[in-house]
């Protein structure tokens, strides 16, 4: 069974919490690496169990009558989904990169509290999220979905001292797209503003370096690309 999707090609329909195994990892924690590009959570199922990732990228989405996605969140490590969670937003979610996960069990320590942060937290995206497409602008946008992405999946080598950071964009150009609300032409258009204006750098579109982190910030907050230039 497939889905087509805005994400990417064709993907696989694979919700975790019904017909994939878990392999046994450290006692009593199940784990599992799922391969990019899987639908994991099927929007409008309940879900039996929440899971946190490990690794990896996920994201969220709703699903329009006449097939169309709006990306709704990205989440990357420590984020969790399914039960007491994204639940409530009766959203899907699908892997953008190879992503380990891990089903927590329902006795667990303080799962319960921290699935009740996760979905503060989440709540809190989702409005930011409504603000970003109602009344920002298309710099404001990307440069707000870079600083996003940036702390969630940031590489900085350690000792370095260095203000840059540099992480994977799982997303693609049309990712991105989705989930700002602009079209794909806009917003390689603004990423290459970045890269000339030297806000960013890119050899290739998976690896982004952050040279100017305020800067970047500043733009996500109303300020042009061109002020105090």
């Amino acid at each position: 069974m497939y889905n087509r999707t805005h994400l990417g090609d064709p993907s696989p329909i694979l919700p975790i919490d019904y017909v994939m195994p878990f392999a046994e990892r450290q006692g009593s924690i199940r784990s599992r690496l799922v391969l990019p590009r899987t639908t994991i959570l099927l929007q409008g199922l309940n879900r039996k169990a929440t899971y946190r990732i490990l690794d990896g990228c996920v994201a969220l989405y709703q699903l329009l009558a006449d097939g169309r996605k709006q990306i709704l969140d990205i989440l990357g490590p420590g984020r969790l989904l399914g039960a007491g969670v994204t639940d409530h937003f009766q959203c899907g979610a699908e892997t953008l990169a190879f992503t380990h996960i891990e089903e927590l069990g329902a006795d667990k320590s303080g799962a319960a509290d921290d699935a009740h942060r996760q979905l503060q937290l989440l709540l809190v995206r989702s409005l930011s999220h409504a603000t970003l497409l109602g009344r920002k602008t298309a710099p404001e946008k990307v440069a707000s979905a870079l600083v996003d992405l940036s702390q969630q999946f940031a590489r900085r080598p350690k000792g370095t001292g260095k203000r840059t950071l540099t992480f994977t964009l799982h997303l693609t150009r049309a990712d991105l797209a989705d989930w700002l609300g602009l079209t794909l032409e806009t917003v390689s258009r603004q990423l290459n503003g970045l890269k000339r204006s030297r806000v960013i750098d890119f050899r290739t579109p998976e690896l982004i370096t952050i040279k100017d982190p305020d800067r970047l910030a500043a733009i996500a907050n109303g300020q042009s690309i061109h002020d105090n230039h």
